[in-house]
């Protein structure tokens, strides 16, 4: 088997053992176990209701902790059972139907504002009003008492969980980081490799950092928003909350094993160092992921012929390998305290400054306003989407006769996304994955008997759920094939719905794909800003970093927090830059300048990491002369960074054959920005 295949294999097979998997199978008896009790008893109806229900909460049930939990379990079964219910009632007057599910799409759209778990139920909720749709049910009390019961079902389910297993979510959101970042360690070896093409280095460099970036946020979250774990003083919680420190500092000292490569290369090509680094940075990621006796031994001999290699080398090479090690030296400490954490319990004030951390929701009043104008990417993606609803229920209305003209409309709830790039993406994962799913359907039916159909139904549910986060297209397969093959057993007439799956699929999309001009979102015009929001949350991490002193609690507290803003602002520079390379005007942008200026403000926050930890070990490795030089380079970078235009060709000064340094960084992007 060659080495991309088996890559994909290992994936598949690490998925299936995962805890996600245990989920996917966790949703899915959720869903078929009621709809199959009550199909038994003879009560159809019921069983449907209470499956929608099930399925519905199930797909808002997002990691997280306790608090999170229940408070996500009763408004999502709140809103949608009053959703069910308006919707269910409003189906026998078509002008109301239709003005009831815009408002509704709009409203459930617009709690986007609240974060990440409230846009999920909000999704969630336009779905089951589309459902809701097509099922036309005749009793809309009743059918709301179905999605009630069915969510809070699934609520018992799920919270029963939570609680027995409090920490589940954040071990899993540990061991991802500890995977990426071991990764990260991985693709820094390679730098040190001759033999190792450097193209497309810094691109692979900056996706796992965007990567972490996001895990560190979620570990955040996940432990620091659970009142009742920071109020207990467990030991559990306070290792959780030891390990992820440790963890977050880490990649500090991973993005630090970051040098110009070609000139290391140069510098140690003859003097042996090369393969020594390399290989202890191995080590070191191995370390993380599994550690044994076996690789903690070769380390040390590793760092050990190092520490010959700098008594033997000349002052310059010697300083710089001595740079290096004294970086390998602190990711060992910190991936020995991050599987052996030293449990302490915190006082007040170090509480209320890990606290800090947590990025804040934004419910408040005056948050929520700003959001009510067309500057606002929520605001104008409900636009969007209400105005797609009322086209897709005018067409629904015209074609009454079809019996799965709703398909159209899930179709556009489910493939429309914010962002033009995103939704190309999303478009063509569902009409790819709906055609396999199709085929595969058709072929299942014309071979095997019901009860096969049945059983494959509830194996392409659980392929759904297991896909649905990690692969968008192989979900869409499973719940293509889990649909047809109830509704061919339920319904009959499978040409019919294959038509129809197809002829709505195609025409929801074309529909989605022309809205995106509408109210359009596009990131091109806010990189300007970014690049600007880049290099005052770095220069804010250098000032922090430049006042730290290793034994006070209150420095120490400012620079992570400065580096978190840093981190923060650069994924979000890094998310927009992707996005804004599928947009359709991405031709007209100066993209060699963009790249640069990205690069050269993630090098400079690798710089302020490695200037971090020497600041830490009090080899401060600036004088107050370069400290004014950096400053003052920074500062008219920022006052001519708000007048910065993308859209011109600027020529690229020439990169010199030496180490990057903060110096060269900053004067690199202020003649950049002065051009």
């Amino acid at each position: 088997m060659s080495s991309k295949p088996k890559k994909h294999f290992s994936a598949i097979v690490r998925l299936f053992k995962s805890e996600h998997s245990v989920d996917a199978l966790r949703n899915t008896l959720a869903v078929i176990l009621p709809i199959i009790y009550f199909f038994y008893l003879g009560w159809p109806t019921t069983a449907i209701g209470i499956g929608i229900g099930a399925l519905m909460i199930c797909m808002t049930d997002l990691p997280g902790n306790r608090s999170d939990k229940i408070k996500a379990a009763w408004v999502s079964t709140l809103i949608f059972t009053f959703v069910a219910t308006i919707t269910a009632w409003s189906t026998s007057f078509p002008a109301l139907m239709i003005i009831m599910v815009i408002l509704v799409t709009f409203t459930l759209t617009m709690l986007g504002i609240v974060g990440q778990r409230m846009n999920a139920i909000g999704l969630m909720g336009i779905i089951l009003a589309t459902f809701t749709i097509g099922l036309k049910p005749a009793n809309p009390l009743w059918y709301g008492s179905y999605i009630f019961w069915g969510g809070l079902w699934y609520s018992i389910i799920s919270l029963s969980q939570i609680w027995i297993f409090p920490y589940r979510s954040l071990r899993r959101a540990i061991k991802q980081t500890e995977r990426d970042t071991a990764a990260l360690l991985k693709l820094r070896a390679k730098g040190y490799d001759p033999a190792f093409s450097l193209s497309g280095f810094n691109q692979s460099n900056m996706r796992l950092h965007l990567k972490l970036a996001n895990q560190h946020e979620l570990i955040r979250q996940l432990l620091l928003s659970d009142e009742r774990a920071m109020r207990e003083v467990s030991t559990k919680g306070k290792f959780f909350l030891e390990k992820s420190t440790n963890l977050i500092d880490l990649y500090e000292q991973v993005s630090a094993v970051h040098y110009d490569y070609p000139y290391l290369r140069n510098q140690f090509v003859s003097t042996g160092a090369l393969p020594l680094i390399q290989h202890s940075i191995e080590l070191l990621a191995k370390l993380l992921s599994r550690p044994t006796n076996d690789a903690l031994t070769e380390f040390e001999s590793l760092r050990l012929q190092l520490r010959h290699k700098v008594d033997e080398l000349d002052h310059q090479k010697a300083s710089l390998l001595q740079q290096i090690l004294t970086n390998i030296d602190e990711i060992s400490t910190l991936i020995a305290a991050i599987h052996q954490p030293n449990i302490t319990i915190p006082s007040n004030e170090e509480e209320v400054r890990v606290r800090d951390f947590l990025t804040p929701a934004p419910i408040q009043a005056s948050a929520i306003k700003q959001h009510f104008s067309l500057r606002s990417p929520i605001f104008r993606f409900s636009l969007r989407l209400s105005t797609l609803c009322l086209i897709a229920l005018l067409l629904i209305t015209w074609l009454s006769n079809e019996h799965y003209s709703y398909w159209l409309l899930l179709t556009m709830v489910i493939v429309s996304r914010p962002s033009y790039g995103q939704t190309i993406k999303r478009n063509a994962e569902r009409f790819g994955g709906t055609v396999i799913g199709l085929a595969i359907g058709w072929l299942v039916i014309n071979s095997v008997g019901i009860p096969w159909q049945l059983s494959i139904s509830v194996i392409g549910l659980f392929v759904f759920f297991a896909f649905n986060r990690v692969a968008y297209s192989v979900s869409v397969i499973g719940i293509t094939l889990c649909v047809i093959l109830c509704l061919n057993v339920y319904e009959g007439n499978l040409w019919q719905l294959v038509s129809d799956r197809v002829l709505f699929t195609v025409l929801g999309i074309a529909l989605c794909l022309a809205a995106t001009f509408l109210f359009p979102i596009w990131s091109a015009p806010r990189l300007s800003t970014l690049l600007t929001e880049v290099l005052k949350a770095n220069y804010s991490y250098l000032e922090a970093t430049l006042a730290l002193k290793p034994s006070h609690l209150a420095s120490i507290h400012q620079t992570r927090l400065a580096r978190k803003l840093s981190h923060q602002r650069l994924s979000m520079l890094s998310e927009a830059i992707k996005a804004a390379h599928k947009e359709p005007f991405r031709k007209k942008l100066n993209w060699p300048l963009i790249n640069r200026l990205q690069l050269l403000n993630y090098q400079l926050n690798v710089l302020i990491a490695t200037l971090g930890s020497m600041q830490r070990q009090n080899k401060p490795l600036l004088e107050t002369a370069q400290i004014d030089q950096i400053n003052e380079s920074l500062r008219m970078s920022l006052k001519n960074a708000e007048t910065l235009n993308l859209h011109r060709q600027f020529p690229l000064p020439s990169w010199t054959n030496k180490p990057l340094n903060l110096m060269e960084v900053s004067a690199h992007l202020n003649k950049i920005i002065r051009a």
